[in-house]
């Protein structure tokens, strides 16, 4: 007897050259958008870093990882 799949899905995973999330705006999209793209395997971990990063951008305060984490540290 063979079985079918009640459904299917699938997702993509990558990763950074240097192996780090990225949190933060992307020039490319303006000021109003932010980006957490850190669900791999820390995911849990850096989830949280960065919900505290994020929080200290959309308050306008400063983080001491922000530009760790950021889109600038790729170009």
């Amino acid at each position: 007897m063979q079985t079918r799949p009640a459904f299917a899905w699938a997702g993509t995973f990558a990763e950074t050259s240097d192996g780090l999330p990225l949190f933060g705006r992307h020039p490319q999209y303006g000021p109003r958008v932010l980006f957490a793209l850190a669900y791999g395997g820390n995911g849990i971990t850096y989830s949280m870093l960065g919900a505290g990063l994020l929080r200290a951008q959309i308050e306008a305060r400063e983080h001491p990882l922000a530009k760790l984490f950021s889109f600038a540290r790729l170009g």
